[in-house]
């Protein structure tokens, strides 16, 4: 038995409201059945309630521009993406090319990125907006939430960009890291260790400065503002936080390919 519901019974009719909620991870393929007694007498039901099933989508390639304010070069969406049955899950191929930069470089720089914005989503959840719970839905399962991952990997063909490395020595100024859709520039090592690859990594899944003298969103009301009250990845050298904002295109995604069926992200926040 999952729950009890009391109703009364009036011309030989109960009308109850039961919130659906998943019971086990194999809510896709779940029946959910009710018995009713009344008057003495348990009947069950003789259909099953089921869970509607989200789609999921083969691998598809991003690739749209966002316009940046102050002189500089649009940001992208540049990726593949798909929506999986749990998750919207982000691939991005890289390859590098100038000075060396080894496989020992290149994994250090993959799980760097990957922890950056794979970590940033952790407590957070696209969530079904209509889900009868509200965004305080304690559900244990995925029936109306939603994850997101993103996966980066470097190749030797078939990139989304090429990224040109500029190695400095010891002592010598970094050279300034740059991403749009077009390619990219990266100083080994990064000028600020922490983010700089994550941050550019940034301006290939949309994402804009959140600084006044950088590549901000010049919409009105801007996505993202150009001074960002709350430091964050795209703001502030060494800050990895992310916010809702930063992940509004995978949102959206998932808005596209959900049949009607609207997410927002949990909790809300910026």
């Amino acid at each position: 038995m999952i729950d009890t519901i009391t109703a009364p019974l009036a011309g030989g009719r109960v009308e109850a409201v039961w919130m659906a909620k998943a019971q086990t991870a194999n809510w896709r393929t779940d029946e959910i059945r009710f018995r009713v007694t009344a008057a003495g007498i348990a009947c069950e039901s003789s259909n099953a309630l089921k869970f509607r099933q989200r789609p999921t989508t083969s691998w598809e390639l991003k690739n749209v521009t966002h316009p940046s304010g102050g002189g500089f070069a649009p940001s992208h969406e540049k990726h593949d993406v798909r929506l999986e049955r749990n998750r919207v899950h982000f691939s991005l191929k890289l390859r590098t090319h100038g000075d060396p930069f080894d496989a020992t470089k290149q994994t250090a720089a993959k799980n760097l990125i990957e922890g950056v914005w794979n970590n940033g989503f952790s407590g957070k959840k696209f969530h079904r907006a209509a889900c009868g719970r509200g965004n305080t839905c304690d559900c244990s399962f995925d029936c109306c939430k939603v994850d997101f991952r993103l996966d980066v990997n470097f190749v030797t063909s078939g990139e989304h960009l090429a990224v040109q490395v500029f190695a400095t020595a010891p002592g010598d100024p970094a050279h300034r890291s740059s991403m749009n859709g077009d390619g990219g520039q990266w100083g080994d090592p990064a000028m600020t260790p922490a983010t700089t690859y994550a941050h550019e990594t940034g301006h290939v899944l949309g994402q804009h400065d959140e600084y006044s003298s950088g590549a901000t969103d010049p919409t009105s009301p801007p996505a993202q503002p150009a001074n960002a009250t709350t430091p964050n990845l795209m703001s502030t050298p060494g800050n990895t936080t992310l916010l809702n904002r930063h992940y509004r295109y995978a949102l959206a995604y998932l808005n596209s390919k959900a049949d009607g069926d609207a997410y927002e992200t949990i909790p809300p926040g910026e």
